[in-house]
């Protein structure tokens, strides 16, 4: 059980009432009822009783003198009563306060009249530094005791021995008879002394001790009667010899009053120094000097100053050490201490920064932000953050987090407020960085994805107010080639470039981002007509046609691009939006490049179907639904067949068989061409070696395969096709691969190298399609080509168009010049067979011959006997 707030002021209380009793009581039993209640009152405990120490027969007993039950009043107790407890117990009570044993509670349960139980019970000595007078015993409380109680209830305690001593020495003056220089002022000096909350010691002319006040024998630890007569060096040391008579307690009449107080340390009865300040007061009694020493113990108000000038010292030192700055103000919000964290963080001196200087650094956009809220927060006595800028006196910003905290008194005033800041600069440009890394590309500086379509879902919600926007999707035509040609760096000298070109063809308000490698997209909203997405990209595709610079070399570079529109009650959102330009971008591609297309429903379609196929071509070899279909090819001098050419063919499980342009695009897209022509080739090549194998063809019949640009940059093409002529046993120069024109565009290392590879092996190389947009007679010179096939789209009109049959007569003439073989495609009837022979072409196929069919049809005609002399080339047709 420890006293609360409230039960401290009820014992000071308690404490005056009794000192205000000495002019009254006439006994000291008063001073101990009144002092058993008010025990009982701050413990509430319904039972109390206080017993005088007496020895009986030698042997000590304790004697209940005073009752209180149920805090009503206390009595005293006229009829002998000693309490059975054990010896032991008895003697314990000179160690101090304790706690009875529920063994000793039981020889006490029934001992006194109209209290059944003892549930718990606590003794506290009545004594002081020489003697113990009585116990205070305490029972029944409904919290549990503790033996600390002893000392919050000591003051109470030991006033009422004070009282009783006093009382007593009173009562016994009394009966004597007055001494010779007693008078009624020295009788209310005594009443003075007894209840003096000061230590009041007299000493005579020979400076030794002739009485002490209570307050002085508890501070020293003396009993009056054992320090009578003893030195006053006893109680006050001297420094050095005979300090007291020479300096301390010399007589100067000279000197005035002292109404002053002078420090001097004492010593107790147990050796521990204690601090005074000491009051001398000087009297003539009998002719001779004495004084009055009334000292007040600052031991505790050293300690408090110690403590004090140490926090004081702390605090200062923090301050310093503090990464945040620190002010204090007072009720005037006036600046009354900085800290130099402060200083330096708003940019201006201690003097500066005093008084109402201190404002002066929060920035004028910010300021009655700031003022006001903290005016508010802190009058209401509340916590204040808030973030703000600080204007240094150069003009410089300084982002700081601002706190302050009110300082309230005792008696609840505001007496100012503590504030701190810090400076979170760093923070805020850290942010802006984050910000400007998560919004925009680091190497062009434009807007990045995340941006764009945060922006494009903004324009979307406003088309209802500010008309329709455009959405352009942009794809650098052959950019892959600049970079694998001048390296990175050079390709983002060029992506920098064009972005600032690209932002140079829009308006301020209109939207650039780089969302991918080579991937533009530009926004323009507020459109009013949609013929302004069309002059953008004209302007677009203009700005690109003048080379750039980069390396000091002239690169040229030009853009696909794909327009959709989005306008007032359209339901599309910015992913279906992007997709839609995307999809119209593939057909600025697929057109050619360097132009831009619309977004139309029969794209999205298109896109549906290309992407449902791309799905069912992942496990379309898995599945084997690949095959094989091969065409003759016949040589127009002596009618026979020279070989073939082996065709891929997907028998989709829903949609039948599908033709090459409709899925060889998808899979050179997605990159399974490289495992579908792997198995074509290795495939193909065995059936021939088996043909071979079975005389069922020529031993010099050739065996032609097409293959994707894309393997040509395969590192392990030249070696899979070698893997693939090994496994079949076949002859090399039986092999024939056909190219176009389009994988001859990039100059490449990588493709001169495969072209080279595969010379290497003994294998032909054909140029297919010649004529068709890309022909170029450098490539005829630059690559070690062996022949060349004229497209079909020559030879169907060829006896029909004049300008086709310029075409194919200059090829062949070409042809032979440069020693090229020449083969002649979609040959469908014999009058184009004819024509053909007059100008010497060497080979040719087509429906003439026959459509690419299966091994297996093939076999049964190469079993028949095939022959295909010009007066049966009809019959075998037909």
């Amino acid at each position: 059980m420890l006293l609360d707030r409230r039960q401290d002021v009820e014992l000071r209380d308690a404490v005056s009432s009794l000192r205000q009793m000495l002019s009254v009581a006439k006994n000291a039993s008063t001073a101990y009822q009144d002092t058993l209640k008010t025990a009982c009152e701050l413990t509430h405990s319904p039972f109390g009783f206080i017993a005088k120490r007496e020895i009986i027969d030698g042997s000590l007993e304790l004697k209940v003198s005073h009752l209180c039950h149920n805090e009503v009043e206390a009595t005293s107790v006229s009829e002998p009563l000693f309490l059975p407890l054990t010896p032991q117990v008895k003697l314990n009570f000179c160690n101090g306060a304790q706690l009875i044993s529920q063994q000793e509670l039981s020889n006490l349960q029934g001992f006194f009249e109209g209290v059944e139980r003892f549930n718990q019970m606590m003794a506290i000595p009545i004594s002081d530094a020489h003697s113990i007078h009585g116990v205070l015993f305490l029972a029944n409380a409904q919290t549990a005791y503790h033996t600390s109680l002893s000392m919050r209830l000591w003051p109470l305690i030991t006033n009422c021995i004070c009282i009783a001593r006093i009382i007593d020495q009173r009562k016994n003056n009394t009966d004597q008879s007055p001494p010779q220089d007693s008078s009624t002022p020295n009788e209310l000096y005594y009443l003075f002394e007894g209840v003096c909350p000061l230590s009041v010691v007299t000493v005579d002319h020979q400076l030794k001790i002739v009485r002490m006040n209570p307050r002085a024998e508890a501070i020293f630890g003396y009993n009056q009667n054992q320090i009578i007569g003893s030195p006053i060096s006893t109680l006050l040391p001297e420094r050095f010899t005979n300090e007291h008579h020479t300096q301390t307690f010399a007589y100067n009449p000279l000197a005035p009053p002292q109404h002053t107080s002078s420090p001097m340390i004492g010593r107790s009865y147990k050796g521990v120094a204690i601090n005074f300040d000491v009051n001398k007061l000087q009297y003539v009694l009998k002719g001779k000097r004495h004084h009055i020493l009334i000292m007040r113990d600052t031991t505790e108000i050293e300690i408090a100053r110690t403590q004090h000038e140490e926090e004081v010292e702390r605090f200062r030192i923090l301050a310093d050490l503090a990464p945040v700055g620190i002010l204090q103000t007072n009720s005037d919000w006036s600046g009354i201490y900085a800290n130099d964290r402060w200083c330096e963080i708003a940019g201006r001196s201690m003097s500066d920064i005093l008084e109402l200087g201190w404002l002066s650094a929060i920035h004028p956009d910010h300021f009655h932000n700031v003022i006001e809220p903290l005016r508010t927060a802190i009058s209401e006595g509340k916590e204040f953050k808030r973030e703000c800028l600080f204007l240094k006196p150069n003009s410089e910003q300084t982002w700081v987090e601002l706190h302050a905290r009110p300082q309230i008194s005792t008696n609840g005033d505001i007496t100012g407020f503590i504030a701190t800041i810090l400076d979170s600069t760093f923070r805020h440009e850290a942010e802006d960085k984050l910000r400007e890394l998560a919004e925009h590309d680091p190497l062009t500086g434009l807007a990045n994805r995340a941006m764009f379509q945060h922006r494009l879902e903004h324009g979307l919600a406003r088309t209802h107010r500010h008309g329709s926007l455009a959405l352009l999707c942009l794809d650098l035509d052959g950019f892959k080639n600049v970079n694998d040609t001048l390296g990175h760096d050079c390709g983002d000298e060029l992506l920098i470039e064009v972005a600032k070109r690209l932002t140079k063809c829009v308006r301020e308000e209109d939207t650039v981002a780089r969302v991918g490698g080579d991937e533009f997209m530009i926004l323009l909203e507020g459109l009013k007509d949609a013929q302004i997405a069309a002059e953008v990209s004209e302007k677009i595709l203009n700005s690109l046609e003048p080379p750039c610079s980069i390396n000091r070399q002239e690169v040229f570079i030009s853009t696909s691009i794909g327009i959709t529109f989005a306008t007032k009650g359209d339901k599309n959102d910015s992913k279906s939006l992007m997709k839609q330009a995307d999809m119209a971008l593939y057909r600025a591609k697929h057109e050619g490049r360097n132009n831009y297309q619309y977004y139309s429903p029969d794209l999205e379609r298109a896109s549906q179907e290309r992407l449902y196929l791309g799905n069912s071509l992942h496990h379309a070899l898995q599945r084997t639904e690949f095959q094989v279909f091969y065409q003759f090819k016949c040589s127009l001098s002596t009618h026979k067949i020279t070989g073939f050419e082996a065709v891929l063919r997907w028998e989709h499980p829903r949609r039948g068989q599908l033709q090459p342009d409709q899925f060889i695009p998808i899979l050179d897209e997605s990159g399974l061409i490289v495992p579908v022509s792997r198995w074509l080739t290795h495939t193909s090549f065995m059936q021939h070696a088996k043909w071979k194998a079975r005389g069922l063809i020529e031993k010099d019949a050739k065996i032609a395969v097409n293959v994707s640009p894309r393997l040509l940059r395969d590192p392990y093409f030249i070696r899979g096709l070698a893997n693939s002529i090994q496994d079949s046993k076949i002859d090399p120069t039986s092999v024939i691969i056909e190219i176009t024109e389009t994988a001859l565009l990039e100059h490449s290392e990588q493709t001169t190298d495969a072209l080279n590879g595969l010379k290497r092996i003994g294998v032909a190389i054909s140029l297919d399609d010649f004529g068709t947009g890309f022909s170029s007679l450098t490539h005829l010179k630059r690559y070690p080509i062996d022949q060349i096939k004229i497209d079909r789209s020559f030879v169907q009109n060829v006896l029909k168009d004049s300008g086709d049959k310029a075409i194919v007569k200059a090829v062949i003439v070409l042809a032979k010049s440069l020693k090229l073989t020449v083969v002649a495609e979609g040959v469908e009837d014999k009058a184009t067979l004819d024509y053909l022979a007059s100008l010497n072409c060497d080979e040719y196929q087509g429906f003439y011959l026959n459509k690419p069919q299966p091994a297996e049809e093939i076999e049964k005609q190469l079993h028949s006997g095939l022959q295909l002399a010009p007066s049966q080339a009809d019959n075998s047709s037909k």
